[in-house]
């Protein structure tokens, strides 16, 4: 059954880490990639448009990562914040692009950032520092960072097949495990009850037990100390006389039917098993036959 179970698991982890990495794949085409890029130039136009400047050209937009742009300008210009911020936030809704997003302002020269700000999806959240502080007319470059969507749903399908498979490695060590467990359990307790073979049947003498294909069968004291002595010498004839002092010789007084009796119980204990047999010997006893 924990084979089954964790052949299955295994399967839909596979499955799901297959389907989530061709949809992580394919979560952003070639087309979407073309169109943020011809967004970027928008807002780099629009710029420069603010600026008085509808003649430059626009230079090239570089995509430093998977959703960081950098936009570089051809002249140097003078911005007010709060028109720089409208400007982009106007082209970003626009065209439907990620709504968090950071704008970083850099001088083109050394790098060295005069202004940057956060717009985190509510005006409350939004960072907007230095608004009407107009900035001098320099070469910079601006740099625009969307946030990482952190669960997409080719995410998800990963992480749900790495659970799977966890779960299977689980699943397949606590059954290894348990079966050690059982292999030394049985290992202890056979050698703290030993037992003796009896054709199919497992005898425990020490705890009084019979077990045939798993199935327990309680003795009495009795029939197990019967047995114990028939066990100790299989296919040879034990004497009645015996068998009566070994079996009852604490009670003191012995009926004399006691003796069947008990063979009789011993025998349906036995019938389990069509090779063992507690044969009658006319005058003699008792002989315990293993085919």
């Amino acid at each position: 059954m924990d084979r089954k179970l964790v052949l299955l698991i295994m399967a839909g982890g596979m499955l799901l880490l297959l389907v989530g990495f061709v949809s992580r794949q394919n979560s952003k085409t070639d087309f979407d990639e073309a169109r943020e890029m011809i967004v970027m130039r928008q807002i780099a136009h629009s710029i420069l448009q603010q600026t008085g400047d509808s003649s430059s050209p626009v230079s090239p937009v570089k995509r430093i990562s998977e959703n960081k742009f950098q936009l570089t300008f051809p002249v140097s210009f003078s911005f007010s914040p709060d028109s720089l911020v409208k400007s982009i936030d106007r082209i970003i809704s626009k065209h439907d692009l990620p709504s968090n997003y950071i704008v970083q302002v850099s001088e083109a020269q050394n790098n060295k950032v005069v202004f940057g700000y956060a717009i985190l999806g509510t005006e409350q959240q939004n960072i907007v520092p230095c608004r009407g502080r107009r900035q001098p007319a320099l070469p910079y470059t601006i740099f625009i960072s969307f946030r990482d969507k952190p669960f997409s749903p080719g995410t998800w399908l990963i992480l749900g097949g790495v659970c799977l498979l966890i779960a299977a490695a689980v699943i397949t060590l606590r059954s290894k495990r348990n079966r050690q467990t059982t292999t030394e359990t049985e290992t202890a307790n056979n050698a703290i009850n030993p037992s003796l073979q009896i054709g199919n049947y497992l005898f425990y003498p020490s705890v009084q037990r019979l077990v045939f294909a798993g199935e327990e069968i309680i003795l009495t004291s009795k029939e197990s100390k019967l047995l114990s002595i028939f066990a100790a010498e299989p296919n040879e004839i034990i004497d009645r006389n015996r068998l009566q002092k070994e079996v009852w010789e604490d009670e003191g007084v012995i009926v004399g039917r006691s003796l069947d009796v008990f063979v009789s119980k011993l025998r349906k204990r036995l019938e389990q098993d069509s090779a063992v047999k507690i044969n009658s010997i006319h005058g003699k006893g008792y002989k315990l036959e293993i085919g």
